[in-house]
């Protein structure tokens, strides 16, 4: 057997198992594992990207501890449901499919954060065809493509590799990377809140709150969170 015929035997038994993997139902072990993989990855890959365009290395995470993103890790589950078994679509199907739902997604992240926490944690206004700073064409587009990749490449890579992890050891690092992601979701968002309680000089009420301004004062979270603008501080 020559060298060029193993590698070509390799090839395809990959190519089978990414294609057996990505035909499998969805569960919500499978959905977790992506959600978890691409929150990750959505961050690290923010920071990179920040770095190398403007020379700052800050923090690019969601949550107070970890390093990751929740509108990557949803916005993998968004595109998860909406294209499973959609990989014999044509492309340019999907990439429009994909820009108006990244888009509303997007949009409606923004709005949520406004609203639950008074302040803004990214603002395309200085973009052209934006919508309210939420949401602007370029990264619309850049939606549709990275629908393409997610339907044509990453899901079905991903896929094959978390049927790898051993089911056991699987579902172990599923039960402490949720645990985990709750409790910091939910302090994010309580400290988070209490900000903007404390920008609408609201006393802390009780413990829960005193606790909030004495482990997570303003400095703190604008540190953790540096491109986030609060509203009563945006000249819209």
């Amino acid at each position: 057997m020559t060298r060029e015929t193993a590698a070509d035997g390799f090839g395809g038994r990959v190519r089978e198992e990414v294609k057996v993997a990505a035909a499998k139902p969805l569960t919500v072990y499978r959905v977790f594992w992506l959600f978890l993989i691409a929150g990750v990855a959505g961050d690290l890959i923010e920071v990179v990207f920040w770095l190398a365009t403007r020379g700052e290395l800050i923090s690019r995470s969601s949550l107070v501890y970890g390093p990751f993103s929740l509108v990557w890790g949803l916005g993998a589950v968004l595109l998860t449901v909406a294209f499973h078994r959609m990989d014999d679509q044509g492309t340019a199907r999907i990439v429009m499919t994909g820009a108006v739902l990244g888009g509303a997604y997007e949009y409606i992240c923004s709005w949520v954060q406004e609203v639950l926490f008074g302040a803004c944690f990214w603002d395309y206004r200085h973009l052209p065809f934006n919508l309210n700073g939420r949401v602007n064409l370029v990264f619309c587009i850049f939606w549709g493509v990275a629908s393409l990749a997610w339907v044509r490449l990453a899901y079905p890579a991903l896929c094959a590799l978390i049927d790898r992890v051993p089911q056991r050891k699987g579902r172990r690092i599923v039960r402490v990377a949720a645990l985990f992601l709750a409790c910091s979701t939910a302090l994010s968002a309580a400290a988070l809140c209490r900000m903007d309680q404390r920008r609408r000089a609201v006393p802390a009420s009780g413990k829960v709150s005193q606790f909030l301004d004495e482990a997570y004062p303003d400095s703190r979270l604008k540190s953790r969170y540096p491109n986030m603008g609060i509203l009563d501080e945006i000249d819209w």
